[in-house]
């Protein structure tokens, strides 16, 4: 059974989670280097928090990403995007790769590290890059 507005759905979810943690990430710039804002933290600190966050960035682009289906040629979008497997998957991996950015943001909140903010910045870049349209085979 095909939902209605699955392929819309999903787009919606994938946006929403690439927009709040850009969001995120300039609120926390903002602080750091407008308002000045000092947290007191070391950069041994940051150096923690970006790895933590390149552990769990690798974890779901080398491992999570293969574990979604490739869309068959005959399957519409909405289709794909109806069947649990392909839907279910896709929004794991983008929740771990947002959480991977959230943890990099706030290393780099709490300790003004640019490493941290550095493994955010490539965590946003990789939502962008595993967007629906590219999942799909569309782009």
């Amino acid at each position: 059974m095909i939902s209605a507005g699955a392929t819309r759905a999903v787009r919606i979810v994938h946006a929403a989670l690439t927009a709040g943690l850009s969001i995120v990430g300039a609120t926390f710039l903002f602080l750091l280097r407008a308002l000045h804002m000092n947290f007191g933290f070391g950069a041994g600190l940051g150096r923690l928090f970006a790895v933590m966050a390149l552990v769990v960035l690798a974890v779901a682009l080398f491992f999570l990403r293969s574990r979604i289906p490739q869309r068959r040629s005959d399957q519409s979008p909405e289709e794909y995007w109806s069947a649990h497997e392909s839907r279910d998957a896709a929004v794991i991996l983008w929740a771990i790769v947002e959480g991977a950015g959230m943890v990099g943001w706030v290393g780099y909140l709490l300790t003004g590290s640019v490493a941290p903010g550095l493994i955010a910045v490539v965590s946003i870049l990789s939502l962008i890059l595993i967007r629906p349209s590219r999942i799909e085979g569309h782009g």
